[in-house]
């Protein structure tokens, strides 16, 4: 008789443990697919502003060769590239909001070899890009061309400022998505 309550008690006790290891295992599973959707969301994010920030970088590049302007980027060029980067998501990105879009973008031109001009920068969108290098840091990118100047430098950043799902949940901020492209110009 005695060794039949031991048993009944063993099993409430497993009952126990069990109901507590599921516990710790649900809460690490609900936190695993929290962090699992945002890297996906902001990697598919991260993905449209490379393809867009390439595409950008490479029409301010090619203006040259098509409208015969000189090297150094005007305010209208830099207008138009915007809209054209604003409606380029506001199509791609389901949910496309102003306020949490940013663009900067860069030249660096030169007035004879290893003479650099001041870089031009202009910003765009509500949301604030943050630049990790300086036009001037990637001077040495440039070369000389075959016709015996130094060719330009563009840069185009976007970023986005995106859902933090994981980061409310262990108190952190992941919200920046952010891509650049450079290219020597012509």
């Amino acid at each position: 008789m005695n060794l039949n309550c031991n048993r009944q008690a063993g099993k409430r006790t497993q009952r126990g443990n069990f109901t507590v290891e599921f516990a710790i295992v649900g809460v690490f599973f609900a936190l695993l697919l929290a962090f699992s959707g945002d890297v996906i969301i902001k990697l598919s994010h991260n993905g449209k502003l490379d393809r867009l920030s390439f595409s950008l970088v490479n029409m301010l590049k090619e203006r040259t060769q098509f409208f015969s302007e000189g090297q150094d980027i005007q305010l209208q060029d830099v207008d138009d590239l915007y809209l054209i980067a604003e409606n380029s998501l506001r199509r791609t990105l389901g949910t496309y909001e102003a306020e949490r879009f940013g663009v900067v973008i860069e030249s660096l031109s030169f007035r004879g070899i290893g003479e650099a001009n001041s870089p031009r920068s202009f910003q765009f969108g509500a949301y604030q890009c943050q630049l990790s290098l300086n036009m001037t840091d990637l001077e040495e990118l440039s070369v000389v061309t075959s016709w015996g100047r130094q060719a330009p430098l563009y840069r185009v950043t976007l970023c986005y400022q995106t859902d933090n799902w994981f980061g409310r949940l262990v108190d952190g901020d992941y919200t920046r998505v952010q891509s650049s492209s450079v290219i020597i110009g012509r």
